[in-house]
């Protein structure tokens, strides 16, 4: 039988694919996979539930699972998926009947690697990039935290006796190429390049026998039109988020009527704005400090500047001929103060946010932020027991804000039981006089998920958490939270006494299965 040397060829290229892969790699991969499956069930009058007709009761779940490759200590690389919030009988998010699932995403997506002969460690790619904190039980400030894309590098400094030091750099781009669609009838052909912003931030943390200071600084590049074409719909509500905590108040209807939000500010007034490009600006710094065994004192504050540009005639007011500087700058300083005891730790947390004057038209005098979760309490500032809850009555930050909160965590009285108690008074620091200068409605979502509270309100805030360990890898956390707000009545109007505005609550469990 004759065999032609193509066949010949064919078959030696075969086998030698063959046994390439079925050898042994060179190097083993290690993989690990770990997740945090969630399911849960609440009840209550705060959006999107209770409000204006909706349903007030709703069950929820979202899974994640990650899976690292690991193969050296200076090499590995992780990716989490996220099958994304799924409401019970939802056929939009695949919760209905027949539970196709349509919200799989991926959350995280990153390489980390080491410099090869250094201790420089660098992680690329879809990542948490955040400013430090210790506020919030999360360990970030309420500046910048969240999860994006981007590259952070950290390498150690020194290291004394008594003192050492560590540098940690990144760069991160919330926002790139994402306003085509929402200028296609501008003749400006600059909105498709200038629609980026990215962040360059860099820590320096000292530290040293029960002590810790941190400061830090970021700058930002804005782009003109960085902040558009992107909405809620695509994903995670917080994606819309940072163009209400970076931009002036913007109101939410001029007296006259109608809507001058952002949505309206970018359809007909962005394009006016007399320069590309923006800045942002921030410095902070933050410390803990182990004044005994059982006593520890955390401290932070920062103060940020962002600059846009001007617009001129600016209409959303409802005032003809005026200049708006779509300006922010502010600050705010806060403390924290734990005790730990054999019984519980109870604690307090305080702090002062810088509020606006009562001219809109010079920007505002508020912390400009990226309106990161600040989990300081369960339903006014966002720490709920499953972050898919309910909106944050009160905001995502300390800006325009004073508060102080009381509390005793890790009550325990039964194994496996612990115990959350917490009561909060916040007051407003923004100019009472803004709301009505503005047409500005209560709450307003216009300027981020938030609510605006002026020098002349106040709220109130309870809540009781309590959780089990059903076991090793299974807890199940009982949330009450309730909100009181004391709106000014002359400030915002009779109607906003309403129960509806006054007695905010929820009422939630979670089982949350992490391995």
């Amino acid at each position: 039988m004759h065999i032609s040397g193509k066949k010949v060829l064919a078959t030696l290229a075969g086998a030698l694919l063959c046994s390439a892969l079925s050898a042994s790699p060179a190097q083993s991969i290690d993989y690990k996979i770990s997740g945090a499956w969630v399911v849960g069930f609440e009840h209550s009058n705060v959006v999107p539930r209770g409000y204006k007709g909706s349903d007030s009761f709703d069950a929820i779940q979202r899974f994640r699972t990650q899976l690292q490759a690991r193969a050296s200590e200076s090499l590995s690389g992780t990716i989490e998926f996220e099958i994304g919030r799924t409401e019970w009988g939802k056929a939009a998010n695949g919760g209905a009947l027949g539970a196709d699932g349509k919200i799989v995403q991926v959350r995280f997506a990153y390489i980390d690697w080491m410099v090869p002969q250094t201790d420089a460690k660098v992680r690329m790619g879809l990542q948490t990039l955040m400013l430090p904190g210790v506020l919030s039980k999360y360990g970030f400030g309420p500046i910048f935290g969240k999860e994006m894309a981007g590259v952070s590098v950290s390498s150690p400094l020194f290291k004394g006796e008594s003192v050492q030091s560590d540098l940690t750099f990144f760069w991160a781009r919330p926002y790139n190429d994402n306003s085509a669609q929402e200028y296609t009838n501008v003749a400006d052909s600059k909105t498709r390049w200038l629609d980026n912003l990215d962040c360059f931030a860099l820590m320096l943390p000292f530290r040293g026998d029960g002590w810790k200071l941190e400061p830090y600084a970021m700058y930002s590049l804005i782009g003109k039109y960085s902040m558009t074409g992107v909405t809620a719909a695509m994903g995670d509500t917080g994606i819309v988020a940072p163009r209400g905590g970076l931009t002036p108040v913007l109101g939410g209807g001029v007296p006259t009527g109608g809507n001058r939000g952002y949505t309206w500010l970018q359809g007909n007034e962005l394009h006016k704005l007399d320069r590309d490009w923006g800045n942002g600006f921030w410095a902070g710094l933050v410390g803990q400090f182990d004044l005994t065994g059982t006593l520890r004192l955390g401290v932070e504050g920062a103060f940020g500047s962002v600059y846009l540009g001007e617009i001129k005639n600016y209409g959303g007011f409802g005032d003809k001929g005026r200049t708006l500087q779509m300006k922010r700058q502010g600050w705010y300083a806060g403390a924290r103060l734990d005790y730990k005891a054999d019984w519980g730790v109870p604690g307090i947390i305080a702090w002062y946010g810088s509020g606006d004057d009562d001219n809109p038209y010079n920007g505002s005098e508020r912390l400009p932020q990226f309106n990161t979760p600040w989990a300081v309490s369960s339903l006014g500032f966002g720490d709920p027991c499953f972050d898919e809850q309910t909106w944050k009555v009160l905001g995502h930050n300390p800006g325009g804000t004073a508060g102080v909160i009381a509390q005793i965590d890790k009550i325990s009285f039964v194994p496996d039981l612990t115990h959350l108690v917490r009561v909060g008074f916040y007051l407003g620091t923004n100019s009472s006089d803004m709301p009505g200068r503005i047409g500005m409605n209560w709450p307003n979502r216009a300027d981020g998920p938030m609510a605006y509270l002026t020098t002349k309100d106040n709220a109130w805030e309870v809540n009781l958490v309590n959780t089990y360990k059903i076991y090793e890898n299974l807890t199940f956390q009982l949330e009450g939270a309730y909100v009181r707000l004391n709106l000014d009545k002359d400030t915002w109007g009779e109607g906003r006494h309403s129960n509806v505005y006054r007695d905010n609550y929820r009422v939630s469990c979670m089982f949350k299965y992490s391995f």
